[in-house]
């Protein structure tokens, strides 16, 4: 479970007041790939090379936000020769785990939390940063020790938590809305189901989905459905063998992705187009609708028309307001450093890792993890402002990718495209999830 930062939100109340008052009122991916260009041109002739991994997310804020604070670092440490070498965010997994297996990571790479975490632990391919945790918990107070729970196996901590994921949110179109006969966004899942209906009946297609990757309906929606249903601690009882996915309060989160399918919430290429492309859907005017992770507002806010009036929410659904919650990524140490190679990954994580970054965080709208306030100069979109909010009032629940075994994982997303296209019912999709689940056990 993570903690929300007072500071920030507190420092969100203020802002979003003083905007009142004044004015009474996991994302586009490049395909290029930028291999191992150094970010310090004056580095000394001795310096240490030091070679860093990332995936890109040209067009994100938050993206550029940390690039820039890497950039600074190259500038300000002739002593370390940085050589940065970025990947699309589409394939840096798939670069990252194949290295992993091969033996060939670089010095300092970007990695996941938790389920995605351990088998680079397990594999010996990366180091814990015990010795330098004080720095944040104790030097500079910016961050508590829980604050690495995500990143931290068997009491070691491997990576510097950056930033908070709520991965579901449901941005839509005011305007779309209110020509439906809604001024306001449902506060009832009939209330929902009853837009998906009147939306349709108008001719417009009520919600974008991008799922050619598989991982939106599993960590954008199942993961806060399903715990709307189970409960926090679901998932937790699965590893155990003490709860099962075949339980009635999972098959009927299944059943919400089912019902939505044959309401026709969904625009028909929904298992063709990718996550980036839902969002033009949305942005076009081909839907009222779009959910996605808290990321999501990045594109919106760049590319969204002058004219386009949006509001955001969460799915309203049994009365609770949890959404499924996650540490960004992190970067973590290779595990053959030693001696002034990992001094120098040392002094990249204590100087990326600082007030500069999670100051620059706020600024672009993402809920970070650090005890860092709003700083004064922050200029908030009105709705990051209120995306901000909806997040404040939530509590966080698990994302199934980030706690689920690969291959449990891969099964559940397997099942969730196949009761798109009718392929599995509710209760044969958690049977098969359940059957990866219990072979993982063994």
């Amino acid at each position: 479970m993570r903690k929300w930062s007072n500071n920030l939100f507190l420092g969100l109340v203020v802002l979003l007041i003083s905007f009142l008052v004044a004015c009474s009122g996991e994302s586009g991916e490049e395909t290029s790939s930028n291999d191992g260009e150094s970010t310090n041109d004056n580095a000394n002739d001795d310096a240490v090379t030091l070679k860093f991994w990332k995936s890109e997310d040209i067009g994100r804020a938050d993206y550029q936000a940390f690039m820039d604070v890497v950039e600074k670092f190259g500038e300000e440490h002739p002593e370390i020769d940085l050589q940065v070498d970025t990947t699309p965010h589409a394939d840096y997994r798939t670069r990252l785990n194949t290295q992993a297996a091969g033996g060939q990571l670089p010095d300092v790479f970007q990695v996941w939390p938790g389920a995605e975490l351990e088998p680079l632990v397990d594999g010996g391919v990366v180091q814990p940063i015990n010795d330098i945790t004080s720095y944040w918990t104790e030097e500079t107070g910016l961050l508590d020790e829980e604050d690495f729970d995500d990143f931290s196996i068997d009491g070691d901590a491997y990576a510097v938590p950056a930033n908070t994921n709520p991965t579901h949110m449901i941005f839509y179109d005011k305007d779309m809305l209110a020509d439906a006969g809604y001024d306001e966004f449902p506060e009832t899942y009939e209330e929902f189901l009853q837009l998906i209906e009147d939306l349709n009946a108008s001719d417009i297609t009520p919600m974008a989905l991008g799922n050619s990757d598989a991982w939106v309906l599993q960590s954008v929606y199942i993961s806060t459905i399903a715990d709307r249903f189970t409960g926090n601690d679901f998932l937790e009882g699965v590893s155990s063998g003490e709860r099962a996915f075949t339980d009635s309060d999972f098959v009927q989160s299944l059943e919400v992705i089912d019902e939505l399918v044959k309401k026709e919430a969904f625009n028909p290429d929904l298992n063709t187009i990718d996550s980036t492309q839902m969002i033009d859907y949305f942005l076009q005017g081909r839907t009222a609708m779009v959910m996605d992770g808290n990321w999501g507002i990045s594109s919106i806010l760049e590319n969204m028309p002058e004219d386009k009036n949006i509001g955001v929410s969460m799915i309203p659904l049994n009365d609770k307001k949890t959404i499924s919650t996650v540490a960004g990524t992190g970067v973590a140490i290779n595990s053959e450093l030693e001696g002034e190679k990992l001094e120098a990954a040392h002094t990249f994580l204590q100087y990326v890792y600082n007030q500069e970054l999670w100051e620059e965080l706020i600024k672009v709208g993402r809920p970070i993890i650090a005890n860092v306030d709003v700083p004064d100069d922050a200029e908030l979109h009105p709705l990051t402002e209120e995306m901000l909010e909806v997040i404040a009032e939530s509590e966080p629940a698990p994302v199934y990718d980030a706690t689920l075994t690969p291959a449990v994982n891969d099964q559940l997303e397997n099942e969730l495209q196949s009761i798109t296209v009718g392929g599995s019912t509710p209760e044969e999709a958690a049977e098969n999830i359940q059957r990866v689940a219990e072979s993982e056990l063994e």
